[in-house]
């Protein structure tokens, strides 16, 4: 099995797990707690699993995140509402979401072999160095089969996603960097998330990566910039491999066909803005290896 396989199936997993973060029932939920300011509707909820840590534990987890927007949220947000409780919210938002996009489909025999095959790939999945993983593999499973697959795709995503910060810690590259050389290679307007960083503090990340060889005078990526930054998205894909291996590529060819047909009809309904990661295009296609 090629890690591309593993690039595929995070190309399915991403736009289902991330409906727990999007949704509007989650926004209704956070608004019912409280949780309204400074993107608390997003740092709670996803950083909840860790219990009440400190922001510098958040802003570590989720890397791409400077302290400046991490720090009014957290650890507020623990004053507001327990973990626990944003937890419990968390779910009951997801299940409200995929109840609408999804109707019947959430008790169909499709539904529950996905869930199935979902949960056996992430219980594979390592923990070491997986900090967001691993917290969120600690909860209990929930149930019915449409919460467990949601689960599921969420620890995979987790994972794939720890493995990345790995992958970019190893090519020397801070929060700041790692964002720019996204944001380089992507070739695209990605303002958002040049907008996390002060202009001073960006300037300075660029010129480390000039200085580095990475950015030309333009900004551009470099030939060398290029080589590293696909380098680190090889590592990240080959990093989250564990779990398919556990599956084989039969029965991960059929995990993906069912998620194809999940996703579809959440696009089809403009229920999450669908991204598309460096190196991830759409319609999603499986690997031809």
């Amino acid at each position: 099995m090629q890690p591309a396989i593993a690039r595929a199936m995070f190309q399915l997993l991403e736009p289902i797990a991330t409906v727990a973060y999007v949704a509007p029932e989650l926004q209704d939920v956070c608004d019912r707690l409280g949780l309204t300011a400074h993107r608390m509707s997003y740092y709670a909820p996803r950083a909840a699993a860790l219990g009440p840590v400190a922001a510098e534990v958040v802003a570590a987890c989720f890397f791409h995140h400077p302290m400046a927007l991490v720090r009014p949220a957290i650890p507020r947000a623990w004053q507001i509402a327990d973990p626990p409780t944003i937890l419990a919210a968390r779910l009951e938002a997801v299940d409200g979401a995929l109840r609408r996009l999804w109707g019947t489909r959430i008790t169909s025999a499709a539904m529950v072999e996905a869930a199935g095959l979902a949960r056996e790939a992430a219980a594979a999945c390592d923990l070491g160095g997986r900090v967001l993983y691993a917290a969120h593999a600690a909860l209990p499973w929930p149930h019915p089969a449409h919460l467990l697959l949601w689960h599921a795709l969420n620890l995979l995503r987790e994972h794939r996603g720890d493995g990345h910060i790995s992958s970019l810690v190893s090519a020397r590259l801070d929060a700041c960097e790692a964002t720019a050389t996204l944001i380089a290679s992507a070739g695209e307007d990605q303002a958002g998330r040049r907008g996390r960083w002060s202009d001073e503090v960006w300037n300075a990340a660029v010129d480390r990566l000039q200085a580095r060889g990475w950015l030309d005078a333009h900004g551009h990526p470099s030939a060398a910039g290029r080589a590293g930054r696909d380098e680190v998205e090889r590592s990240t894909d080959q990093l989250a491999m564990r779990p398919w291996e556990q599956l084989g590529r039969e029965r991960t060819h059929r995990l993906w066909t069912l998620l194809k047909e999940l996703v579809d009809v959440i696009t089809a309904q403009h229920g999450v803005p669908l991204r598309t990661p460096l190196g991830v295009t759409w319609p999603a296609r499986w690997p031809a290896v």
